[in-house]
């Protein structure tokens, strides 16, 4: 089957099942992936200036036009299952030979934020909907990788880590070498003690009273404080200050981290190693997460054939708006990736959505299908 055949019948299908084509352009500003997908994407992109100096660049990615599209064209809807098909452009050492231009075939659901509810049914909607498109094309063997943002998000919450720490760890999750950066700064110990802040005071201005840090600072003819003022400077200082983990109790935290993101098993059995993980260190809050987890599993195997389905918590896209449920699917040899796809709560929001709005999507590799059909 050609890649234009797999293009059209993908197409179809989705559009069978009772999604609308969106047609999209080819070519858009950067700045919307700039602040969207990633550093990833941003390396991977084909940008070049217009002749009124506006830096554009070829679509790497369909989600998000697709999503743009949707708020455009919104009127008052609060939901839609929208469907694509075309290329993406992307420029990688790490695409291995592939083309440069990818094509993709998908299908974005987006719904009303539901507070109450946690919509693990979309979650299962999506993930089925992938199944049967392999199906569809004669792709019976196949395994499945799941990951999951919100699982890592609860977690952490409930560390005795500073805010502004936690921050920079979900923020960076997708950044993986200056996410261990980070874990090795925490385990030895962040903010500054009483006495590393006394001994920082008496080092540079001759005093360890941090008290008067403004007026110590408005006394001394030195240095560029760039674009931050003294009281900025002071304030700052005073934040690491009240934010102390130490050594010891940074080396824990890491160490706890580490074992949540090392878990790993098939889907059926990932409620029992998470349950052990939490009796060996004793821990009392992820009871609800859990649960969570035992409800999509069930949900899960009520639609789809579990056995080769595998939950990884260490396991995340390179593109950064997903903050939810992820999956990718694989070949059965697992060296081609078919489709990948997951939730993006906030990505509507960040596009200028004034409603609640939820996603999750997925995208078809037609390459990578081709190669196996």
């Amino acid at each position: 089957m050609s890649i234009q055949e797999i293009n059209i019948k993908i197409k179809n299908y989705f559009i069978e099942c009772g999604f609308d084509y969106v047609e999209l352009p080819l070519v858009y500003d950067s700045d919307i992936f700039y602040e969207t997908s990633g550093e990833v994407i941003r390396k991977e992109m084909f940008s070049f200036v217009d002749d009124s100096g506006k830096e554009k660049c070829l679509r790497p990615d369909l989600t998000v036009p697709t999503c743009q599209n949707f708020l455009r064209n919104q009127s008052n809807n609060d939901s839609a299952t929208l469907c694509y098909s075309g290329p993406v452009f992307r420029s990688s050492d790490s695409l291995e030979g592939q083309s440069l231009e990818l094509n993709q075939s998908g299908v974005e659901i987006i719904f009303p934020v539901n507070k109450s509810e946690n919509n693990l049914d979309k979650d299962v909607e999506a993930l089925k909907l992938a199944t049967n498109t392999l199906d569809k094309l004669n792709i019976s063997e196949y395994q499945i990788n799941i990951g999951s943002l919100v699982f890592f998000h609860t977690f952490l919450n409930y560390l005795e880590l500073p805010d502004r720490w936690k921050q920079r760890l979900l923020r960076h999750f997708f950044r993986r070498s200056y996410f261990e950066t980070l874990l090795e700064r925490i385990s030895g110990g962040v903010g500054y003690d009483d006495q590393k802040r006394k001994n920082i005071m008496d080092e540079r201005f001759g005093s360890d009273d941090d008290q008067n840090l403004v007026e110590l600072l408005k006394g001394k003819e030195f240095i560029d404080l760039g674009s931050r003022s003294i009281e900025e400077i002071s304030v700052r200082f005073s934040q690491k200050s009240e934010n102390v983990v130490t050594q010891s109790d940074g080396e824990m935290i890491v160490k706890l981290i580490r074992g949540f993101l090392g878990l790993n098993g098939t889907l059926e059995e990932f409620p029992i190693i998470l349950r052990n993980f939490v009796k060996d260190f004793k821990i009392t809050f992820f009871d609800e997460a859990i649960q969570t987890m035992e409800k999509f599993v069930n949900l899960v195997s009520s639609q789809i054939n579990i056995s080769n389905i595998y939950f990884n918590n260490d396991f995340g896209h390179s593109i950064e708006f997903y903050d939810g449920i992820m999956f990718e699917i694989f070949d059965k040899t697992g060296k081609h990736k078919l489709i990948s796809g997951g939730r993006y709560d906030k990505l509507l929001k960040s596009l200028g959505s004034k409603d609640e709005l939820a996603a999750i999507g997925f995208a078809t590799n037609n390459n990578e299908i081709e190669k196996i059909i």
